[in-house]
């Protein structure tokens, strides 16, 4: 995900010299947009994040220790399983996505 924010950010960063609109502009315009990204990952995150905890409630015990169990193969193939294991893998990629994001906007 990092590498995609830069291959994305540095090479518009590098065309805002070429355009006639104002540096400030074109900054403004980015953060908001990666602002309003934030926000929408956010709401992401607490979707999931219920999601995982109805999980939790359900079969009485945390993700992080449902998912060490998922990977060693102790719990079997039910697909509650598959869809927990997968809410976990992409709450854990928001995060990161929206740390990086926080880093871009400083």
């Amino acid at each position: 995900m990092y590498l995609l924010l830069y291959e994305l950010v540095i090479p518009m960063a590098a065309d805002i010299k070429n355009t006639e609109l104002s540096k400030d502009f074109v900054k403004g315009v980015v953060s908001r947009t990666i602002k309003s990204r934030i926000e929408e990952i956010n709401q992401k995150l607490t979707d999931i994040y219920n999601s995982m905890k109805y999980f939790e409630k359900k079969y009485g015990m945390k993700t992080e220790e449902f998912y060490k169990k998922f990977l060693a193969g102790s719990l079997g193939d039910d697909m509650d399983f598959f869809e927990w294991k997968a809410s976990r893998d992409v709450y854990k990629e928001l995060q990161e996505e929206r740390k990086a994001l926080f880093e871009a906007i400083g």
